[in-house]
């Protein structure tokens, strides 16, 4: 997996799973500390990312702390930002093409719309639409062979999670996550963010650094068999009861598994990846202890085997999004030849000094 250093508060807010395409767009962007959202709309290639990034830019320099969510598909690329300052109501922006899903409720009072079509040349882009067509269609197949590619992987990890449960010591693990937690006091402002730091998309398996340079204390969970699931489950439902402020980060794959715990008020990440992706300094937990190998003797061929088609099923889905990958990019590639950068560039300072005024 590629690690990227943002230097960021970065996270995903989708992902590409054994389900489809799951979004958790509705609980990041209606929460209470946003006061006002900006759906952004445009086709690929038309500068919605950079728009993203503009806002962001200008609004830091202002004092406006972000947060900046990329897209799974291409963490390359924003899909949305998050402006929160002292005093004033956060404000969001965000990428509202499919296939993000964010069903307006309130038009005009809590949310508006900047449109970045204004920007083309609609008569270039007619000119070229059987082709856009085409391409569209490929990219809707490539999705649809990752998809199925990633369901079969789902499946056969549900197959290892059978097989090796009955040999993973669950009231051991929940023993650890009470002890890891037991000297946490309850937290004072309770609240539960789907944040997540992995994505598996068209730039292959990507992940951020975001819960370990903020964290200041790091567990990394070596898993065994699927026995972290458990760890993790279980550290979830504590702080839950304890009612802390905490982020989560599912699977992008098994999107119903837990892959990091950012505990906000202590500053303690919980993350299950090997220890070669980690830099900073951190806790060890490896969870083959809770796994009596020694009694697997009967179901270690068939565990093998799923591992291994599993893997190459993993695989043929990483191909599949390599194939949308390039069909995305030449789908960019006609969108920005008919776009007005000067015009939407001109448009983006506007809407800048406008959001911002009070701040000039």
């Amino acid at each position: 997996m590629n690690i990227k250093n943002t230097g960021q508060n970065a996270y995903f807010a989708a992902s590409n799973s054994t389900a489809g395409f799951v979004s958790y767009y509705e609980e990041i962007f209606r929460a209470s500390r946003i006061g006002h959202i900006w759906a952004v709309k445009g086709g690929p290639g038309t500068g919605k990312s950079r728009f993203l990034q503009d806002v962001a830019e200008c609004a830091t320099q202002k004092g406006w702390g972000c947060e900046y969510i990329y897209c799974s598909s291409d963490p390359n690329s924003l899909d949305a930002i998050i402006l929160t300052r002292a005093g004033k109501e956060g404000i969001a922006l965000l990428d509202a093409t499919a296939p993000h899903l964010f069903e307006s409720t309130c038009p005009g009072a809590w949310e508006d719309i900047v449109n970045l079509g204004e920007f083309w040349n609609s008569d270039a882009l007619a000119a070229r639409r059987t082709e856009i067509e085409q391409l569209n269609r490929e990219k809707k197949d490539a999705y649809r062979r990752a998809y199925r590619y990633l369901s079969g992987f789902g499946d056969l990890r549900a197959n290892r999670d059978v097989l090796a449960a009955p040999f993973i010591n669950r009231k051991k693990i929940s023993a650890l996550a009470e002890k890891l937690l037991k000297d946490l006091p309850n937290g004072e402002f309770y609240a539960v963010q789907p944040a997540l730091i992995h994505s598996v998309g068209m730039r292959g398996e990507v992940g951020f650094d975001t819960y370990f340079y903020e964290a200041e204390e790091i567990y990394l969970i070596a898993d065994c068999h699927g026995a972290a699931q458990y760890l993790m489950l279980e550290l979830g439902k504590l702080a839950t009861e304890k009612r802390l402020s905490v982020r989560i980060s599912h699977d992008p794959v098994e999107a119903e598994k837990i892959d990091g715990l950012f505990l906000c008020e202590s500053g303690i990440a919980f993350v299950v990846c090997p220890e070669e992706e980690c830099d900073y300094p951190h806790r060890l937990i490896s969870m083959r202890r809770f796994v009596d190998t020694a009694s697997m003797k009967h179901v270690r061929r068939e565990l093998r085997a799923v591992d291994r088609i599993s893997r190459a099923m993993r695989g043929e889905a990483l191909d599949a999004l390599e194939k949308v990958r390039e069909v995305h990019f030449r789908l960019e590639d006609i969108y920005s030849a008919a776009m007005n950068f000067e015009a939407k560039e001109a448009f983006t300072k506007s809407f800048c000094k406008k959001l911002f005024e009070k701040d000039i």
